[in-house]
């Protein structure tokens, strides 16, 4: 199906051992950089008619790490969060996948909504 994981801001070491506990579910993984920030997520992906940015990214963007999925059925999502766990990486809170509605946006747009997400579900916009 083509399934691939954005990884953002893992250190070498952390992506390193993502890359080698998915290989054997066959999901591509790309470490994104912040001057990608600003391209569409559905480019970042390959989405056929999703033009790239015309600029770099040169803002602060975000510190934490986030993993967004493409192509992924609910098996394949826990088969990476298994995969993560077992090879050493560990929980990641900060997950998303590719949708219609957010294939537009860049890489800040999704944290940001990821982010407000996670903390009203865990209880810290109260």
């Amino acid at each position: 199906m083509n399934e691939i994981a954005l990884f953002y801001n893992f250190s070498e070491e952390r992506m390193r051992k993502a890359k080698f506990a998915l290989l054997p579910l066959k999901i591509r993984t790309k470490a994104v950089s912040k001057t990608d920030y600003n391209q569409p997520l559905g480019y970042l992906v390959g989405i056929k008619g999703i033009e790239p940015a015309e600029t770099e990214f040169d803002g602060n963007g975000f510190d934490e790490e986030m993993i967004v999925m493409h192509n992924f059925t609910s098996k394949t999502v826990d088969g990476l969060i298994r995969a993560l766990n077992k090879c050493g990486v560990g929980r990641v809170p900060l997950k998303a996948v590719i949708t219609p509605t957010n294939k537009d946006w860049n890489s800040v747009q999704l944290y940001n909504a990821v982010k407000a997400d996670f903390n009203e579900m865990s209880g810290k916009n109260k």
